[in-house]
């Protein structure tokens, strides 16, 4: 059973109508989230962060949509069951940019619920991990 049909299987992901104009949607807000997360990441780490990790989310969001899928909202762990979406199909030389989307996942919510200081380091890292998936995303809907 692959990743995809057992997050098919578990509730943890939906089978929608597949909808190539509302992913080309989400992608173009995921764009401007990264367009905002670089404006500020000079003077907000913790709300760059944040805006940076939903950029790369939603990214995959829209890949999703555009092959049939969606996170369920019905269950625990929608943006979990979204990084291991990402892990399974996102593939290449993005492999790795895939990978860091759990990782951000967890330490955006460390800064979110808690009192976790991000650094330079960790916001140029995974602000260049999300662009990377944003654009990852962007060729794959190209290509169909």
């Amino acid at each position: 059973m692959t990743v995809v049909a057992r997050l098919v299987a578990e509730g943890r992901l939906g089978v929608v109508k597949a909808d190539s104009k509302a992913a080309r949607a989400k992608l173009d807000e995921a764009k401007r989230h990264l367009n905002s997360a670089a404006a500020i990441a000079g003077s907000d780490a913790e709300g760059a962060y944040s805006l940076l990790y939903d950029a790369a989310r939603k990214a995959i969001d829209a890949h999703m949509l555009a092959h049939g899928y969606r996170a369920s909202k019905r269950k625990l762990g929608a943006h979990e069951a979204t990084a291991q979406y990402a892990s399974a199909v996102v593939a290449g030389q993005y492999v790795e940019d895939a990978a860091a989307l759990d990782r951000m996942r967890k330490q955006r919510n460390r800064a979110e619920y808690g009192s976790w200081h991000i650094s330079e380091k960790t916001l140029a890292s995974d602000l260049r991990h999300a662009k990377r998936l944003v654009n990852a995303v962007d060729e794959l809907l190209a290509r169909g």
